[in-house]
């Protein structure tokens, strides 16, 4: 059986402990020190940490023993970090061929003939991306290149930080030396079960397409056709999310106070909010979550008529339910709130008791003008002034009718 071979170039762009970076980027003076990102565990850390072999996922208790006072611990600030990410794909978007993000801090970038179109041989091409995207983003990356995107991917625990790998062929004796976990979408329970016949990427691909056809799933035959230079695996864009939620824990202050937890709340909501008139979504449902001290979970959920983006109609779903399911006599750990049942936020017909489509439109304007304020000036306190603005403009409007 034939196959058309890859004559594309794809490079695998993977920031350099990202979370950590992202701190070290927000206050430079933590460069040069063990710097860990956390949430109950090590989330991530920079590479000085790492040389003391802490990595993610390390137990806190476990990395302050080794660290001792020299340890600086920050707390996630994930809105921050997707700024950052932003940032970078929307520079390789302008500098690439095509970007098609894997995650938050990786995206496989298609290279082909960019290094030709410089006068650059390809090493010097990417180092100099490298170079330009620490200059420009201000965030140390890693490079891998290869003729398929799961090659390119399959090298990305070679030497890093800030590190160049390319690989265009096939070089058997580094396929050997490469374990088939390092394989993306291979998991653990298929190399257990394929550990008598093969246990790294050349006995892999020494099965053959047939054999893998017949007795593993299709994902592996896309994997082995990548490995053998045929481009058969897209990165799946991005569908519209079922639900998006923000929650806040407050283990440490496990309490009872109404006032607490209800601003507790708005924090989530104004958080929320934001995300929710970015991705220009609309929601049929609000959910509301709470954490009890004895881990028990429990929520109220408000579902509507129509669908809506209209952030007083949101929020006071959320009061009403928040008033509605507040117990005195609980002691809360944490609290969400859900907005489930999304569509885009397009044109539809208007339900009997919905907003006119014009006021929908001017209230959208106005929820994406206070988002770009708060983005502008690093904070959501706008959020809190919210309704009186549209309290103010609302009358406005009235006034000029």
């Amino acid at each position: 059986m034939k196959f058309k071979k890859s004559n594309k170039l794809f490079a695998h762009i993977d920031c350099d402990s990202f979370f950590a970076e992202c701190e070290i980027l927000r206050n430079p003076s933590l460069k040069n020190k063990y710097v860990l990102v956390w949430k109950e565990i090590v989330l991530a850390c920079n590479y000085k940490t790492k040389s003391l072999w802490i990595k993610t996922w390390t137990p806190v208790w476990q990395a302050k023993e080794i660290l001792k006072s020299w340890a600086i611990f920050l707390d996630s600030d994930h809105d921050y970090y997707s700024i950052v990410s932003s940032r970078l794909m929307t520079y390789l978007e302008e500098n690439l061929i095509s970007v098609e993000p894997f995650s938050i801090d990786e995206a496989f970038c298609e290279i082909t003939w960019l290094s030709e179109l410089s006068w650059l041989t390809l090493d010097k091409y990417i180092k100099k991306l490298q170079q330009d995207i620490k200059k420009y983003i201000w965030i140390p990356v890693s490079i891998w290149v290869s003729n398929t995107r799961i090659k390119s991917k399959i090298f990305s625990e070679i030497n890093k930080p800030n590190w160049i790998f390319i690989e265009i062929g096939t070089n058997n004796d580094l396929y050997k030396s490469l374990s088939l976990s390092k394989v993306p979408f291979i998991w653990k329970s298929s190399v257990q079960k394929l550990k008598f016949k093969c246990d790294n990427i050349y006995d892999f691909l020494s099965l053959g397409f047939w054999y893998i056809k017949n007795n593993l799933w299709k994902t592996y035959c896309d994997l082995w056709l990548e490995l053998n230079w045929v481009n058969s695996y897209v990165v799946k864009k991005n569908k519209i999310s079922k639900s998006i939620s923000r929650w806040r824990s407050f283990n440490k202050n496990i309490t009872s106070d109404k006032d607490f937890l209800y601003k507790q709340l708005i924090l989530n909501f104004n958080y929320l909010f934001e995300e929710f008139i970015i991705k220009e979504y609309e929601t049929k449902k609000v959910i509301l979550f709470y954490r009890y001290l004895d881990k028990k979970t429990y929520f109220f959920e408000k579902k509507l008529s129509y669908h809506t983006s209209d952030r007083r109609i949101l929020l006071e779903i959320v009061k009403q339910l928040f008033y509605f399911s507040y117990n005195n006599s609980n002691l809360y750990r944490s609290t969400w709130i859900i907005f489930s049942d999304l569509k885009n936020n397009s044109f539809h017909q208007i339900q009997l008791f919905e907003n006119y489509k014009n006021e929908n439109n001017m209230n959208n304007w106005l929820y994406t003008l206070v988002n770009s304020i708060n983005k502008k000036y690093n904070s959501h306190k706008i959020c809190f002034w919210m309704d009186l603005i549209w309290k103010w403009f609302s009358s406005k409007l009235w006034i000029r009718k």
